[in-house]
């Protein structure tokens, strides 16, 4: 039986970022909504551990998988990492399993966002901050309408850089 094309598309992405080399991929989640929608392409680079903090974008391996969300903080052993559309961060991520930085978007209709250029750096180091804040809001303790609120509270800038992605 033939293999699917997500099996061959991780070890194929993996050969080549560790040539030292970028490729595109096709976003397929929902986890980093709004402004990274599935069908968006993502361009992903070979990296420097000093080049990741608080705001980048990053792809690690999870299984057979590349998960694609935002570092919310670094350390010496790995990252924090959430997509901007998820409640909670994602278990600590080792270095070893980061396999790339997220440094552009390809929109289906064909408009870039370059993410290393003004004004996404200090863009993204907000919306860290806000989905850290998010994180430590004890939202699970609040009435059922309290917690809703805040939620689309803390969801607003990502609506609004959505904008600004267009």
């Amino acid at each position: 039986m033939p293999g699917s094309r997500a099996d061959f598309a991780v070890p194929l992405a993996l050969d080549v970022l560790a040539r030292g080399e970028s490729l595109w991929v096709r976003e397929a989640s929902p986890s980093m909504l709004p402004l990274i929608q599935p069908g968006d392409e993502l361009r992903l680079a070979p990296f420097d551990a000093r080049q990741i903090g608080g705001g980048s974008v990053i792809a690690y391996e999870r299984g057979a998988r590349l998960v694609i969300h935002r570092v919310l903080a670094a350390s010496g052993s790995g990252v924090v990492a959430k997509g901007d559309a998820l409640a909670s961060p994602d278990p600590l991520v080792p270095w070893d399993l980061v396999v790339a930085r997220v440094v552009a978007l390809r929109r289906p209709d064909g408009r870039r966002v370059d993410l290393d250029a003004f004004p996404w750096p200090p863009v993204n180091r907000l919306l860290a901050r806000v989905a850290a804040l998010a994180g430590r809001l004890r939202l699970d303790d609040a009435p059922s309408l309290a917690r809703r609120l805040a939620w689309k509270a803390l969801r607003a800038p990502i609506y609004l850089v959505r904008l600004l992605a267009r």
